[in-house]
């Protein structure tokens, strides 16, 4: 026995019914549960079995999917409000505490949670980061602010947009629940004509619809939807994007509700703008990188080529030509570097070593990108393995390439840079996927940059690879293969 119990009962401590289990937990909280590692319910006492379905089900699933690093939180009823603390157990187990709080105390409560997982959210490991792949990167904060909303938020039915760099257009980056749009729609950051979204992004100011039946800004997005709520993500005094909420029912989100939405959406901005300085930084790097190289190398090649000319009136007809062509060569890749996404770094000396590749006879390849020089190269690569090319250099040429599809004269392969002057590439994936649901596609994006998150959303929905401009040859050529392989084994 410990010593302490030992003790505690010498000195005459009261025993018997004052330590038994039901008045040990009923000291310890209001209410108990005990949930399984399959998430059933395995034991629960009296007053939790009392709670209301709506309350007990929240218990449940937020007890079964939190991680060890907030294991704090509130739920409500309709006249209750819980403080709920998380005590891990044996075999996988675990004890949920629920403690009764006044409704204040409970608003108290959520704003304290939503500091603490804004917080969480915005710690990023630097050097962990940066090992990262983008489809990675983006998929960790998407999954950071999905867990955070549904854990503090309670909401299970929203989206978040940004607005698109240059442009006035709000790309979505994160949707649960809430029906997409279809091709060829948007949204723009306006007051009239874009819905509630539109004049959030516009205004700057949060917007509560009661319901969407009778709200004339209202567009379709949850379905069945009668309520929203709509806050703004701001950069200090600039607006980025917004953040939409969506219910079933009719006026769900009252004045703390867009109290607590606007506090999150702070962390939400900050998290993104985070990681859009790391990727800028890595782009101006790299531009930097490139344009020191450039500058650096300006004058040993000018001593090259006077060396050229004066082998070259010298009679050393051999010798000159010879170092002319290894000029011009490091003329060339040096400027492709310096083009960085904007080119392929060795197309110039690699092209006329491709070799035509009967496995490509007769496939038709779409290649998109409103870069002439790459569109140009990555189009003659895919010709000189032996594929026929239909070229576009915008949005509208694409959707148009792929509307004249028909029988078996389809495209084989589709490679897109996700950046395009009037569409994103996502556009492009869906409608792909819309009228060629077999053919696999390719993402091209610069330094890895992708500010409306198109990487994220077409690799949850099956997109086959993704090239980091600037990319050689050879990773184009591997991209392609494996795309085409992957392909004719689902076919197979």
């Amino acid at each position: 026995m410990d010593q302490n119990v030992r003790s505690s009962k010498r000195s005459g401590a009261p025993t018997g019914g004052d330590y038994a289990p039901e008045a040990i937990i009923a000291a310890a909280a209001d209410a108990v549960v005990i949930i399984g590692q399959d998430s059933e319910i395995v034991w629960a006492d009296a007053r939790f079995a009392s709670l209301p379905i709506s309350v007990q089900d929240r218990c449940r699933q937020w007890c079964s999917s939190v991680d060890e690093s907030n294991l704090r939180t509130h739920v409500e009823g309709a006249s209750h409000c819980f403080e709920v603390a998380i005590r891990p157990m044996a075999d996988g187990m675990r004890c949920c505490l629920l403690t009764e709080t006044t409704s204040e105390q409970a608003a108290q409560l959520r704003m304290s949670a939503i500091d603490a997982s804004g917080m969480m959210m915005l710690h990023f490991d630097r050097d962990e980061i940066s090992q990262l792949t983008v489809a990675d990167r983006l998929q960790l904060l998407e999954r950071r602010i999905i867990e955070s909303v549904k854990r503090e938020l309670k909401f299970d039915n929203f989206e978040i947009r940004l607005r698109s760099p240059g442009s006035d257009r709000l790309e979505l980056v994160i949707s649960e629940n809430l029906s997409p749009m279809r091709i060829g729609e948007s949204i723009s950051a306006s007051e009239t004509g874009n819905g509630i979204s539109g004049w959030v992004a516009a205004t700057g100011r949060s917007y509560v619809c009661g319901d969407v039946r009778k709200d004339p800004l209202y567009r379709e997005g949850l379905d069945d939807a009668r309520s929203s709520l709509t806050v703004p993500l701001r950069i200090q005094d600039k607006v980025i994007g917004v953040f939409n909420i969506e219910s079933g029912n009719e006026n769900v989100f009252d004045e703390q509700d867009r109290q607590l939405a606007e506090r999150f959406a702070c962390y939400i901005a900050n998290v993104l703008h985070l990681l859009d300085l790391l990727v800028v930084e890595r782009v101006s790097t790299s531009e930097q990188v490139a344009l020191n190289m450039t500058s650096e190398l300006e004058r040993p090649i000018a001593d090259l080529q006077e060396l050229a000319a004066a082998l070259l009136s010298g009679g050393s007809h051999a010798p000159a030509g010879r170092l002319q062509r290894i000029v011009a060569e490091i003329t060339n890749r040096v400027e492709a570097c310096a083009a960085g996404p904007r080119s392929i770094i060795d197309a110039e000396h690699e092209m006329h070593a491709i070799e035509r590749d009967p496995a490509f006879d007769g496939m038709r390849m779409l290649v998109v990108d409103d870069e002439d020089r790459i569109r140009s190269e990555v189009t003659q690569v895919l010709q000189r393995l032996g594929c026929a090319v239909t070229s576009c250099a915008n949005g509208v040429e694409a959707f148009a390439a792929l509307g004249d599809v028909h029988g078996s004269d389809n495209f084989s392969l589709i490679v897109s840079d996700i950046r395009l002057p009037d569409a994103s590439g996502y556009e492009v994936f869906t409608k792909s996927r819309e009228v060629l649901p077999d053919v696999p596609v390719i993402l091209m994006t610069g330094f890895g940059y992708d500010p409306d998150h198109t990487i994220v959303r077409a690799s949850a929905n099956g997109v086959q690879g993704i090239l980091l401009k600037p990319f050689r040859t050879s990773q184009l050529i591997d991209a392609v293969r494996n795309a085409v392989a992957a392909a004719a084994g689902r076919k197979g």
